[in-house]
């Protein structure tokens, strides 16, 4: 992989990761209509993932840290400062959200493995995407703070989540979009849904590291550092725009796009 070829890898992840357009709908379609395009070998795979990763813990870093101190005191009741039941009872949710989002994720895998190669597949599920993100522009809004958030909510989020291993369903427009469904504010619906697929992004990049990975692979680090920054610049830009789509329930551009790039999808197959 020549080094132009990792930065252009490492931007593309970084848009599609946060915003609401699918970055696994747009890597499958790559694939089927770019002659001799081959994935990404795995290691790099993971590390632009790591990369959007890196963007999410950097842009949420106050919160990161608090949620670190909770978990703290979890383990040493008692230690800490004073007032770390919500951030406590935040970490509970995100756990929770994990659970539905293994099960269903699991369960989808043979779906995944066809849909990849079957565009028209990923058309139906961009044009689910849409679907959702229009959907989501009448969504109403709460009070902002984690505690507006219940085991219902969590676990709603998590099954969206879940159903976002299929090419073409945006994991950021389903899980931001339930969240807004059930009344959380813009700002905790994007907070939750993002920092509730670190343990999915890390867990998943895990597996396929001890699964996937051929020992003794050579490692070209050029490459890897290249497409980690990149993914990692972008995606924080990426991070800032969702944040203002959410705010002002700016959807309906990135449902106009999945709708003519799932079209597309379909009548070309």
């Amino acid at each position: 992989m020549t080094l132009a070829q990792a930065l252009a890898l490492g931007v593309m992840q970084g848009v599609t990761e946060f915003l609401p357009i699918s970055s696994s709908g747009h890597l499958a379609l790559a694939e089927a209509w770019m002659p001799g395009l081959e994935r990404p070998p795995l290691l790099f795979d993971v590390i632009v993932h790591l990369g959007t990763l890196a963007a999410i813990l950097w842009g949420f870093r106050l919160r990161v840290a608090a949620l670190g101190r909770g978990a703290w005191s979890l383990v040493w009741r008692g230690s800490g400062p004073a007032g770390l039941e919500g951030d406590r009872r935040l970490l509970g949710l995100i756990a929770v959200a994990c659970l539905p989002t293994a099960i269903v994720g699991a369960g989808l895998l043979p779906a995944v493995a066809l849909a990849r190669t079957h565009p028209g597949a990923v058309g139906l599920a961009l044009l689910g995407t849409a679907g959702i993100l229009l959907a989501s522009m009448r969504a109403g809004s709460g009070s902002p703070g984690p505690r507006e958030l219940s085991l219902v909510d969590a676990l709603l989020v998590g099954i969206a989540q879940g159903f976002s291993v299929i090419p073409g369903i945006s994991r950021s427009g389903a899980t931001i979009g339930v969240a807004l469904w059930r009344g959380a504010s813009p700002e905790m619906a994007v907070e939750f849904s993002l920092l509730a697929s670190v343990p999915a992004i890390i867990g998943a990049n895990l597996l396929v590291l001890l699964v996937r990975l051929e020992p003794g692979l050579a490692i070209d680090v050029a490459p890897l550092a290249a497409g980690f920054l990149a993914a990692f610049v972008v995606g924080s830009v990426s991070l800032h725009a969702l944040r203002r789509v959410v705010a002002g329930r700016r959807f309906l551009p990135f449902a106009a796009y999945c709708v003519v790039l799932g079209l597309g999808a379909i009548a070309v197959g």
